[in-house]
C-alpha cells in the first residue's frame, strides 16, 4: 500500500524531473548558441578588419606608385611600411580561416596576387625614367603591368571581405533561427510541463482535497446534529484511515447521543413530574420572556400553556402583580424575595381568592450565563387567615385588658398619693413597682393595638408634606431629655436642601422613636446617637439613625424586624420586642422600606428609604 506522502512524492517528482530538463536544455542551447555565435563572428570579425587595412594598405601604395610614375625624379619615396602591413594583414587572414571552402581558394589567389604585385614593384623601383615608370606602371606589348596586379590584389581582398560579411549575416541568421526554435522548443516543454502538471494537480485533488471535502462536509453535517453521516472507505492510505477513524468516531457518537438522550429524557421526565406533584404554582421563563415550564396549577391559576414537543415556547404576559418583579429579575439577573404579607398577590381561584407570596429567582448556567427565571407562587391564603385570626385575637384579647388596667393603673396612683390614707414604706415599694408593671403591660398593650391596625390597614394615614430636617428635628426633641439623663449626644445633621416627604406626623414621630429608644437602650453612657437624612435613588429620600452602642451579631440581622424577637443575651433590656415590628409597618405604609446595618463593638445603623412628595421635589 502507498502512502499518501509517497503518491504526492511519486507525482511531483517527475514534474520536478522534467522541469530541471526543460530548464538544463534551454541552458544549454542558449550556451552553445551564444559560444558558436561568438567564435564564427569573431573569425569574420578579424578577417574583415584584416581585409580593410590591407585594401587601405594597397590603396596608399598605388598612390605613390601612380605619383612615381608621372614624376620626373629617379627615385620612389620608400614603400617597405606599407608593404610590411600588406604581409602583416594578409598573415592574418591566412592564419584565420574559416570552414567555408571558397576563402582558403580565395586567400591563395590573394597570396599569388600579392606576390606577382610585389614582384613588379621591386621591379618598378628599379626604373630610372619617367617613361619607363610610366609603361611599367600600365602594362606594354601586351604584357600586365602593375595596375593590373594591383586590380587583382584588389579584387581578391574584395571578394574576401564580402565572403566574410555574407558569412556575419548568414550567422546571424542562423542564430536567429536558432533561437526561434530554442524558444518554440522550450514553449513546447513547458507547455508539456503545465498539462503534466494540470494532471497532477488534478489528480492530487481528486485523492487528496476530495475525501478532506467530504470530511468537512460530515463534520459539518454532525456539528448540525446529523450524526448518521458515513465517510467511503475507498482509499489504502492516510485519507483512508482518516475516514475510517471518523467513521468510528461517530458510531461512538450516536451510541453517545442515543444513551444520553435516553438519560435525558428520564431527566427532564422526572423534572417535569417533579414540578408538575407541587400544589403551588411553577413557571419557567426563558431570557426573551417565554414559557418554557409550567405545572397544572399554574396553567390553571394563570392560564399558561407549556409548549409541546414539536412546538415552539409561547411569549407570556404576566400579570400586572407579577410584571415588575419578573422584569426586576431578568434586569437586574437577582433574586426577587417576599417574606411578608404585605407582598402577596391575590388571584382568584375556584371561585374564590386567594393569596400567593412569589418567589422569583434566576436560572444560570456554569458559566453565569442567564437561561431564564423560575417562579414559585407559594399560596400563604391559609396563613393569612391565621394570622388574621391571630391578629383578631390578640386586638380584641388587648382591648379587653385595656380598660381593667387602667382601672388598676388609676387605683394604683389614688394609693401612693395617700388619698385613702397614709402608707407604709413596704407598702409604698410593692405599689411603685405595681404601677411599673401596670404601665409596661399598657404599653405592650398599645403596641399591640397599634400593630394590629396597621396590619390590617384599618388605621388611615393623615400625610402631611415634611422637610427631612423638619422629620429629624421632632424625633431628636422627644428624645432630646433621655439622652440627657444616660449622658448621650444626641446630634442633628444638617441635611441641607432635600426634597419634601409626604408622612404621617404622629405615625412617622413614633417610628423614629422607637428607633431612638433602641439606641439609647443599647448605647453605654458617653457613646453618641446621630440623625441624619440625604437623597437617595431617583424620587426617595434615605434616612439613617445610628449609634455607637453594642451592634447586633451578624446571625440575627435577618429577625430584627419580627414581632416579639429580641437578641438573646439581652432579654434583661427593657422592652416588648415590639418595636421594629411597628417601625416596619410604618415605613411600609408610606411605600418606604428600611433595614438595619451593624457591627458588633461598634455600634448599628437603620436606614429607612421614603418617595419624596412629587409637588414638592
Amino acid at each position: 500500500m502507498l502512502s499518501l506522502r509517497r503518491r504526492i512524492l511519486l507525482t511531483v517528482t517527475p514534474l520536478m524531473l522534467l522541469l530541471l530538463a526543460i530548464g538544463g536544455t534551454g541552458i544549454w542551447l542558449l550556451a552553445r548558441l551564444g559560444e558558436q555565435g561568438e567564435a564564427i563572428l569573431r573569425e569574420n570579425y578579424d578577417s574583415v578588419r584584416a581585409m580593410n587595412r590591407l585594401e587601405m594598405a594597397l590603396h596608399e601604395l598605388r598612390r605613390i606608385t601612380e605619383i612615381a610614375s608621372q614624376s620626373t625624379g629617379n627615385e620612389r619615396p620608400s614603400v617597405d611600411s606599407i608593404w610590411n602591413e600588406i604581409n602583416q594583414q594578409l598573415q592574418i587572414e591566412s592564419n584565420n580561416l574559416t570552414i567555408y571552402p571558397d576563402e582558403p581558394r580565395l586567400v591563395q589567389q590573394l597570396e599569388a596576387a600579392v606576390n606577382r604585385l610585389s614582384l613588379q614593384d621591386a621591379d618598378f623601383a628599379k626604373l630610372g625614367s619617367r617613361e619607363a615608370r610610366r609603361a611599367a606602371f600600365q602594362g606594354r606589348d601586351r604584357q600586365a603591368g602593375w595596375l593590373v596586379s594591383w586590380q587583382s590584389a584588389v579584387e581578391r581582398v574584395q571578394e574576401i571581405r564580402d565572403l566574410n560579411e555574407s558569412t556575419m549575416h548568414e550567422t546571424s541568421r542562423r542564430a536567429k533561427e536558432m533561437g526561434r526554435v530554442s524558444v518554440w522548443g522550450l514553449f513546447l516543454a513547458l507547455g508539456t510541463a503545465l498539462l503534466l502538471g494540470a494532471v497532477a494537480v488534478w489528480w492530487l485533488l481528486r485523492v487528496i482535497l476530495g475525501p478532506i471535502q467530504s470530511l468537512t462536509e460530515a463534520v459539518t453535517a454532525i456539528g448540525g446534529g446529523q450524526l448518521h453521516c458515513i465517510i467511503p472507505e475507498s482509499q489504502r492510505d492516510e485519507i483512508g484511515e482518516l475516514a475510517t477513524a471518523f467513521n468510528a468516531m461517530t458510531a461512538k457518537l450516536r451510541a453517545y447521543r442515543q444513551t444520553h438522550m435516553e438519560r435525558l429524557m428520564r431527566a427532564r421526565e422526572t423534572a417535569q413530574a417533579t414540578i408538575d406533584s407541587f400544589t403551588d404554582p411553577v413557571i419557567v421563563m426563558d431570557p426573551l420572556g417565554r414559557v418554557e415550564v409550567a405545572n397544572p396549577t399554574a396553567q390553571q391559576l394563570l392560564g399558561v400553556r407549556p409548549p409541546t414537543d414539536q412546538e415552539q415556547p409561547a411569549q407570556w404576559v404576566p400579570p400586572e402583580s407579577l410584571h415588575a418583579a419578573i422584569d426586576t429579575a431578568f434586569r437586574e439577573q437577582r433574586e426577587i424575595p417576599a417574606t411578608g404579607f404585605d407582598q402577596a398577590v391575590s388571584f382568584r381561584q375556584s371561585g374564590e381568592d386567594r393569596l400567593f407570596l412569589p418567589q422569583i429567582r434566576p436560572i444560570r448556567s456554569p458559566d453565569s450565563e442567564l437561561l431564564g427565571v423560575a417562579i414559585v407562587l407559594h399560596d400563604i391564603t391559609r396563613f393569612r387567615l391565621m394570622d388574621q385570626l391571630k391578629s383578631d385575637w390578640v386586638a380584641t384579647v388587648s382591648h379587653e385588658l385595656k380598660t381593667p388596667l387602667t382601672s388598676v393603673r388609676l387605683a394604683v396612683h389614688v394609693l401612693l398619693e395617700e388619698v385613702v390614707g397614709p402608707l407604709e414604706p413596704k407598702q409604698i415599694e410593692l405599689l411603685i413597682e405595681a404601677r411599673d408593671n401596670t404601665e409596661r403591660l399598657l404599653r405592650l398593650i398599645e403596641h399591640l393595638l397599634a400593630l394590629a391596625k396597621l396590619e390590617d390597614g384599618r388605621e388611615q394615614l393623615d400625610r402631611q408634606p415634611m422637610t427631612p430636617g423638619e422629620l429629624l428635628q421632632l424625633a431628636a426633641d422627644e428624645a432630646a431629655s433621655r439622652a440627657e439623663d444616660k449622658h448621650l449626644s444626641l446630634v442633628v445633621n444638617d441635611p441641607g436642601e432635600l426634597p419634601m416627604v409626604l408622612v404621617d406626623r404622629e405615625k412617622m414621630a413614633r417610628a423614629l422613636n422607637n428607633l431612638l429608644d433602641n439606641a439609647l437602650a443599647y448605647t453605654d453612657s458617653g457613646g453618641t446617637i446621630t440623625l441624619s437624612a440625604s437623597r437617595g435613588a431617583t424620587g426617595t429620600i434615605q434616612v439613617a439613625v445610628s449609634d455607637t452602642g453594642i451592634g447586633i451579631p451578624e446571625e440575627y440581622l435577618p429577625h430584627v424586624f419580627e414581632r416579639f424577637f429580641r437578641v438573646p443575651d439581652r432579654v434583661t433590656t427593657p422592652g416588648t420586642g415590639l418595636g421594629l415590628a411597628i417601625v416596619r409597618e410604618v415605613i411600609t405604609a408610606h411605600q418606604g422600606d428600611i433595614r438595619c446595618i451593624s457591627t458588633p463593638g461598634q455600634g448599628t445603623t437603620f436606614l429607612i428609604t421614603l418617595p419624596t412628595w412629587p409637588e414638592g421635589a
